[in-house]
């Protein structure tokens, strides 16, 4: 497994002129926040998702927790403004580094509404908005079978 920090560094790194990974200010869910953070944290959910469909096991070793506005790393979300100043390279294997920029490639078209829609319809998202956001770990393992039909498509088309 990987933090999700150097995960996160690796897709900025990607984005080098920030229009991905930007600042500006949305308001959703009565919320505001910065777009590329929420693009991030959904970059990060994903690769996790498609991971464990593929693999079976856990990319990132950090906690997603569930928002209002879909599933975050608490750590990125506080740190977005910090990692997004700095521009650095990220030494990660090259396996790794292979899913990650197939992953960077398949959602770089969406908008950060399409990715927080897309979370929206996480079954272990779902079943925690019942309850009480911010303070919510998601469970995604218990998932894997979900992640496996989901995502089969994007399985294929990845070719991972």
């Amino acid at each position: 497994m990987i933090r999700a920090e150097l995960v996160a560094k690796y897709f900025l790194s990607k984005d080098s002129d920030r229009v991905l990974f930007n600042n500006n200010v949305v308001i959703k869910n009565d919320r505001k926040f910065y777009e590329g953070n929420a693009r991030l944290n959904r970059y990060l959910f994903l690769s996790q998702v498609v991971y464990l469909a593929r693999f079976e096991k856990k990319l990132i070793s950090d906690d997603f927790v569930a928002y209002d506005n879909g599933p975050v790393i608490e750590k990125i979300v506080s740190e977005y403004p910090i990692m997004f100043s700095r521009k650095e390279n990220v030494a990660i294997s090259n396996d790794i580094r292979n899913f990650l920029d197939r992953i960077y490639d398949s959602l770089e078209n969406a908008s950060y509404d399409e990715l927080i829609e897309i979370t929206h319809e996480d079954p272990e998202w779902i079943r925690l908005s019942k309850g009480t956001f911010k303070t919510a770990i998601m469970n995604l393992e218990d998932n894997i079978d979900e992640y496996k039909q989901r995502y089969k498509g994007i399985l294929s088309v990845l070719k991972v």
